[in-house]
């Protein structure tokens, strides 16, 4: 079973452009939703933050407010884009007893060297899985030491079995696979930079604070 962390909250009032107030008292505007419910919430920043260090997305956060305990994973995350203050928090409301889908990272371990005309391509870095909210794995590790020639590749078939938990990828799809190093063209290292953009980031963090 995986970690169960608790965080102390307190019911919001305050919404819209107002939260800017609480920000500087120290307090985080966050909202549970999920299961029929919508609760606007306020944590301390302090341990809001240490929270999410140690919970992540993948372990279950037991929010107290009011003396009422809900079960939750955290959902996002809005961060200043500059300084990197945490603006908003939203939590997912979760059923201990039905399954839910959720997306876990992939971690090759034993990576071997390679022949300096070989890379080791990473296409997916993670996979969607259906399992108990309790039986979320932190990461899923995969054995990459068989990569070491030209085509070798690792599918999500060779996941490892996990119990409880149910991968939903297609099984063909490849994790990753060891190419020549002269493979990758100037349109796909241009694709590359397109996607790691922040404005999106930028215009998220203004709408929110017009929002929960």
């Amino acid at each position: 079973m995986a970690e169960t962390y608790t965080l102390e909250a307190e019911p919001r009032t305050i919404i819209g452009k107002q939260v800017k107030q609480l920000r500087r008292a120290g307090r985080i505007p966050a909202v549970i939703y999920g299961l029929g419910e919508v609760i606007p919430i306020t944590c301390s920043q302090r341990a809001l933050e240490t929270v999410l260090q140690k919970a992540g997305g993948t372990h279950l956060v037991r929010v107290a407010v009011n003396g009422k305990t809900y079960d939750t994973l955290v959902r996002e995350v809005q961060r200043d884009v500059i300084r990197r203050d945490i603006l908003h928090v939203d939590f997912l409301r979760v059923d201990l007893a039905r399954k839910l889908r959720t997306q876990v990272s992939i971690l090759l371990t034993n990576v071997p060297k390679l022949a300096a005309d070989l890379m080791l391509t990473h296409p997916i870095v993670s996979v969607e899985i259906e399992c108990l909210p309790t039986n979320i794995p932190d990461h899923i590790e995969v054995d990459a030491s068989r990569l070491q020639t030209l085509g070798a590749k690792l599918t999500v078939a060779d996941l490892p079995v996990l119990e409880g938990v149910e991968y939903l990828a297609d099984p063909h799809e490849v994790i990753a696979r060891v190419e020549l190093l002269t493979g990758t063209t100037v349109e796909e290292t241009a694709e590359e930079s397109t996607t790691m953009a922040e404005p999106e980031v930028i215009e998220r963090g203004k709408k929110q604070e017009e929002e929960f």
